[in-house]
């Protein structure tokens, strides 16, 4: 039975990234990865990478539609689904190539299939065709991820009602498209199949888009969703999904009105893959299907960590890799370098898009300032809605505790943002700071500016 310092179950981002950080920590590393799929997890095969490859050639179409704003005469023939998805996958084809050649230029050995314990130090790899193997591991990390959430009354089927990852293999517009879930997920599909041409109606259970967000964005995201052409129902929840005549008939709760349509995405959020690792043989304790672990990325076992989409919080691959340079570290020295995810940025790549970090609602002590519209020569000449910006302020300090952004490029505004949650930076520092003009980053400037009037 060959024998490693650290066995991680898991090759997406946060395992690859714990993967690479240990070893250059000086331990023996070995990397479970199923062999149905190559490595880089969710995000790059069915997750980030495709979706932001399909977004981009929305913009594209986007713009070339839009085209007689900016003066141009450019005629736009409707799109073809198909020849969209090879191009990704070129793209994807490469992503992988990089990472293979990564793990590979690093001496990290790759063990093909699915892993399970056997016991705390033990994990059995069984490959597709029944063959399984043993490895040891002193500690053992698991970043297995998840997959996407179903209604109990309509499972995913891959033709009518799918999943965030069968749409993205789906190479036919439908000419009507419900997408349930108004997070992150439900606002870039919706993007996306707006812009190719599809009716689309986005609904959202909660009164605002992106709930788990500031309520005053998710309306101001509504507003631009609507004046684009796409309807958007919140607080509206769904009675049942019925297939009739190769369509889709809704019916909701709260409401009589009915629809029908071609394709229903169900977007309503994402489960830990936590079955089949058999983690009662090692002791490894759960709530509601995450790994339970504290704030130094230990489970329940001390010598098990676990991260990403596996523990439940923020799906978010960079999110993974944050917990995975904590974790890294705490393994080498135990309960030394706890979590802390106030600074991670929160995104959607929807037009517009939307960002967010830190706090995310007054509490005593926090205080909001909001601009529903930055002026901005930048927005003007580039043909966007003015951006929106809100920041939470401690009353005392003046130090930036959060904020949320939505407006052109808000997902690399937001970095500033980050930086400034990390750093305890106070709007007078953020003020003080030289934004280039002109430039959609100076609306941070500008709000700042405000917040000091």
């Amino acid at each position: 039975m060959k024998s490693f310092d650290v066995v991680i179950i898991g090759g997406g981002p946060g395992g690859i990234y714990t993967s690479i950080l240990t070893k250059q920590l000086g331990k023996t590393v070995a990397l479970i990865q199923d062999e149905q799929e190559s490595l880089g997890g969710v995000c790059l095969n069915r997750g980030c990478m495709p979706t932001k490859s399909l977004l981009k050639a929305a913009t594209a179409y986007r713009y070339a539609k839009q085209a007689a704003k900016y003066g141009l005469n450019i005629t736009a023939p409707p799109i073809d689904l198909s020849q969209l998805r090879a191009v990704t996958d070129e793209d994807l084809e490469k992503l992988r190539f990089g990472i293979q050649g990564m793990i590979d230029g690093a001496g990290i050995p790759v063990f093909r299939g699915r892993g399970a314990f056997k016991s705390a130090h033990e994990i059995i790899i069984t490959k597709a065709d029944g063959d399984s193997e043993l490895i040891r591991g002193e500690q053992i990390v698991i970043a297995t991820g998840s997959h996407p959430a179903e209604l109990p009354f309509a499972t995913f089927d891959g033709t009518h009602i799918l999943s965030s990852d069968q749409l993205l293999k789906n190479k036919v517009l439908p000419e009507k498209l419900l997408i349930l879930g108004g997070g992150a997920i439900g606002c870039e599909f919706a993007t996306m199949y707006h812009t190719f041409g599809s009716d689309v109606c986005l609904v959202e259970a909660q009164e605002s888009l992106m709930p788990r967000e500031d309520r005053d964005a998710g309306l101001k995201l509504k507003e631009l969703f609507e004046a684009q052409g796409i309807k958007v129902m919140t607080g509206t929840t769904i009675k049942s999904l019925t297939i009739e005549n190769g369509k889709v008939k809704v019916a909701y709760s709260n409401s009589s009105e009915t629809d029908t349509v071609d394709k229903v995405l169900v977007g309503i959020g994402r489960k830990a893959n936590t079955n089949g690792l058999n983690l009662e043989a090692a002791g490894v304790a759960t709530e509601q299907g995450t790994i339970s672990v504290n704030t130094f990325m230990q489970t329940s076992v001390p010598h098990i960590y676990a991260l990403g989409d596996a523990i439940g919080g923020l799906m978010l691959s960079h999110a993974a890799e944050k917990e995975a340079a904590v974790l890294a570290l705490n393994m080498l020295s135990p309960n030394s370098h706890p979590l802390e995810e106030s600074a991670v940025p929160r995104v959607a790549f929807c037009s517009p898009e939307i960002a967010a970090v830190g706090v995310s609602k007054v509490t005593d002590g926090i205080k909001a300032f909001t601009m529903h519209q930055v002026p901005n020569g930048r927005s003007v000449v580039d043909k966007v809605p003015p951006a929106f910006v809100k920041m939470f302020i401690e009353e005392n300090s003046r130090v930036v505790a959060g904020a949320i952004i939505i407006g052109e490029a808000a997902t690399e505004m937001i970095h500033e943002m980050a930086l400034a949650v990390e750093n305890r930076l106070t709007v007078e520092q953020i003020g003080k700071t030289v934004h280039v003009h002109p430039a959609h980053s100076k609306n941070i400037a500008i709000a700042a500016h405000q917040i000091n009037c």
